[in-house]
């Protein structure tokens, strides 16, 4: 990079001078010194106009990879930060999860504090990377959380059974990650995109699945569409 600012430089200088000799064959000898001056304020002017390009391509380089650098930091603070959520919920066991007001506020501080780390996230493949390892951490959650749907009882939350009691698990908390454990709305499903006609048609069921066959008859004319796929596909094939 740094030798191609110099040559570009150069090409600057050189440009400039040209013109400049230019001028000078064009003034005659009897306009000299006036042409000999034009001469270095258009080197000059054109040179100065090169070396500010320069700088500021230089300049906007170094700002993108600033900030790309910090955005890359942002995201390994959001990744840690979502995963240490779920750790801090289960540390106790998952079956259930302890009744522990400060785990579950822990936890949910964590989930904040990644949603707003996030925000300072700029690199579309960074938020990439976080939207994948989110989904992962969220299903965590959702089957930790739906699993023990049966040990969550008034007690589990209220173990003294005072609604003000100060051991009681906090409200905000438990918001915070019945919230995040729910599929967000404003997330686009990967899977709808997917033909599965087209997939079982080309053989993604193994042959011994005979229960998965079964069950993918019952649904009216469901099957039909595979096998007259999969008679299309094999028609075409040389």
């Amino acid at each position: 990079m740094r030798i191609t600012n110099i040559l570009l430089v150069v090409l600057g200088l050189g440009l400039g001078l040209g013109l400049a000799v230019f001028i000078v064959l064009q003034a005659g000898e009897v306009t000299l010194l006036p042409a000999l001056q034009t001469v270095g304020s258009v080197a000059t002017a054109f040179s100065a106009t090169i070396a500010f390009g320069l700088y500021m391509t230089t300049l906007k380089r170094h700002q993108k990879d600033d900030s790309r650098k910090s955005s890359e930091t942002y995201m390994r603070e959001v990744l840690s930060v979502l995963e240490k959520a779920y750790e801090t919920l289960v540390q106790q066991g998952d079956s259930p999860p302890a009744n522990d007001r400060l785990l579950w506020l822990s936890a949910a501080r964590m989930i904040v504090r990644f949603q707003k780390l996030r925000e300072k996230v700029t690199e579309a493949d960074h938020l990439a990377v976080i939207d994948e390892n989110e989904e992962n951490v969220r299903l965590k959650f959702y089957t930790l959380l739906s699993r023990n749907a049966g040990n969550f009882t008034r007690q589990y939350f209220s173990p003294e059974s005072n609604q003000c009691s100060g051991v009681n698990i906090n409200r905000k908390s438990m918001a915070v990650i019945f919230a995040f454990s729910r599929w967000k709305d404003d997330m686009p499903d990967p899977l709808s995109t997917i033909d599965d006609i087209e997939l079982y048609a080309r053989g993604a069921l193994p042959i011994d699945q005979n229960g998965a066959e079964e069950y993918l008859e019952g649904f009216t004319g469901y099957w039909q569409k595979v096998q007259e796929k999969k008679e299309e596909i094999n028609t075409k094939r040389p």
